[in-house]
């Protein structure tokens, strides 16, 4: 049998990345008897409990016949290691694990589903594999170029001190991002934004546009009575892995604007994986912060937290906020519309131009601090049948759009 082979170190985690990557694995299966195989850097993590976690946080039931090749270099690729030029170290550390990974057990084809762009060209040097991405988020684009700014990306270490070299070292890194690009033969992006800047770095035109399979079934049966709606807070929901770029202390800073009359009607959950040491040590920043800002009252925390919790939440929420600038996608914004919640996202990437739009008839969107603190104020303290209707029009829009059964058949097409 063919081997197709999946590079995703980190599949044991709880992001949308994953869901990705497990309904893909059903898709795949249903369409051939191919051996399917996932190299993955969590090894201590056996089969069994692999796919009992895709079951629990996502729903999703993995094939028993999939398996799982346990690579060790996985802290090559991770941020942590590189507090200077993190994308040239991840992407030198990705080859090394992409090395590893095809030398344990060559594929005949090379699927990337995490982002590594620089993996294509070892596949095919090491193994002779055809190669495909699935691609969330460009590792380098011009609207990132322009965020060097800010707070987010700077805290990813990606920002040099002196504009002229951080600028060149932009541009080469660009240039050879681009070349390992054009040596994968099939590529999948996620959204119009990823699509658009993928085309246009790896200078191809043949990117197919296949929207991730959101929860959107399961979701929609959420039953509506709602806490908020009885007299109960209005509940805020953020859903996100606890990395940088998710730019969560955007949210508590918004949440600390808001009048205190307003805060006091409503609480913020705040709910999303910690992937590592990393992650934790954001977590606990961000604890801290909220202490700081003195709404640690109004302020939750779930970490890690199963699917069932998760639909819980939803079930009580109202609200759904996203702070990530330029997110590729944005499966908790759809999987907040599904399930019956006013979508707040930021007004960029995906969630601005496929998921919420800027008209306001299925959502909000916001940029800073103070502009997300008055549309939440407008829509904690606005009329009930006004979020009503932005929820209805919500939930519409992405009833079938954003389906397992959409991303299934795309995936294999």
């Amino acid at each position: 049998k063919r081997v197709v082979a999946f590079l995703h170190p980190h599949c044991a985690a709880g992001g949308g990345g994953e869901r990705v990557l497990w309904v893909g694995l059903v898709a795949l299966r249903e369409a051939t008897d191919a051996r399917i195989v996932v190299y993955t850097g969590d090894v201590g993590v056996g089969a069994a409990a692999m796919r009992a976690r895709a079951a629990d946080r996502f729903g999703v039931t993995v094939p028993a016949d999939v398996e799982f090749v346990y690579v060790r270099s996985r802290r090559l690729s991770e941020p942590g290691l590189y507090p200077v030029a993190t994308m040239i170290g991840q992407s030198l550390g990705s080859m090394v694990l992409a090395a590893e990974a095809v030398l344990r057990l060559p594929p005949d084809v090379f699927v990337d589903t995490t982002g590594y762009g620089f993996s294509f060209p070892v596949a095919k040097l090491l193994a002779g594999a055809a190669t495909a991405a699935y691609v969330h988020y460009p590792t380098i684009s011009g609207d990132m170029i322009g965020a060097l700014g800010t707070r987010a990306f700077n805290n990813r270490g990606l920002a040099l001190a002196l504009p002229k070299l951080k600028a060149l070292y932009y541009e080469l890194f660009a240039v050879a991002y681009g070349w390992c690009g054009r040596r994968c033969d099939a590529v999948m992006a996620n959204s119009s934004w990823t699509k658009g800047h993928i085309e246009k770095i790896w200078r191809r035109d043949d990117v197919a546009l296949a929207y991730p399979p959101c929860d959107t079934s399961v979701l929609e049966k959420i039953a509506k009575g709602r806490p908020g709606d009885s007299g109960g807070p209005v509940v805020v929901a953020s859903l996100a892995q606890f990395r940088p770029e998710k730019d969560h202390a955007l949210q508590l800073e918004a949440w600390a604007l808001l009048p205190e009359a307003t805060r006091r009607r409503a609480r913020l959950v705040v709910a999303g994986a910690a992937r590592h040491a990393d992650d934790r040590a954001l977590l606990d920043g961000l604890r801290r912060r909220a202490r700081d800002l003195g709404i640690s009252d109004s302020v939750e925390f779930k970490v890690s937290a199963p699917r069932s919790e998760i639909l819980d939440l939803l079930r009580g929420a109202h609200v759904g906020l996203h702070t990530m600038r330029l997110e590729h996608f944005g499966i908790a914004v759809v999987e907040f519309m599904a399930a019956g919640l006013v979508p707040l996202a930021h007004a960029s990437g995906g969630p601005l131009l496929d998921i919420v739009g800027a008209d306001g008839d299925r959502g909000l969107v916001a940029t800073d601090a103070p502009d997300y603190a008055a549309k939440l104020a407008a829509l904690v303290d606005g009329p009930r049948e006004t979020r009503d209707a932005m929820a209805a029009n919500a939930r519409a829009f992405v009833a079938d759009r954003f389906s397992d059964a959409a991303f299934s058949a795309a995936f294999v097409a």
